[in-house]
């Protein structure tokens, strides 16, 4: 008896595409549903303190104090309407001198290489000098 061979040529493997559709949109909803979302760093939530209800002293008489702070080469620049402070400490004491005459508002002026870090110790140099009106402000080509 003779057995012949069949010629068979081996199949081409072919992928099937609607089960990997199948995988990626179950994986696109995992990866929704596991996903956590963070608020942006510009929402800081800070609670500042509550000025005495005796204590206001009319504020139309008193322009806004400004605090600038750069970064520098050597490291960190801070102004108090133009007077240098050498820490933000000392920028604390400064602002209670201002605060013992009324609860002047203040803007914190910073440009984009100062560190987020400074502009927090700004922040708290104020709420430890008990100023209840604080805002950052940002430059207008920065908006």
């Amino acid at each position: 008896m003779l057995l012949t061979r069949q010629s068979h040529k081996p199949r081409i493997p072919e992928l099937n595409m609607a089960s990997m559709v199948d995988v990626v949109f179950l994986l696109l909803i995992f990866f929704m549903c596991t996903s956590t979302f963070e608020l942006p760093e510009s929402n800081l939530a800070a609670q500042m303190p509550q000025p005495a209800p005796n204590s206001q002293v009319p504020q139309d008489n008193f322009p806004p104090i400004h605090v600038y702070i750069q970064s520098t080469g050597e490291g960190i620049l801070i102004m108090c309407d133009e007077i240098a402070c050498p820490s933000f400490n000392g920028l604390t004491q400064l602002l209670r001198q201002r605060r013992a005459i009324a609860d002047i508002p203040v803007l914190i002026h910073g440009d984009q290489t100062v560190p987020f870090e400074s502009m927090v110790a700004a922040l708290e140099s104020c709420r430890n000098a008990e100023l209840s009106q604080v805002a950052f402000w940002a430059p207008e080509g920065n908006l």
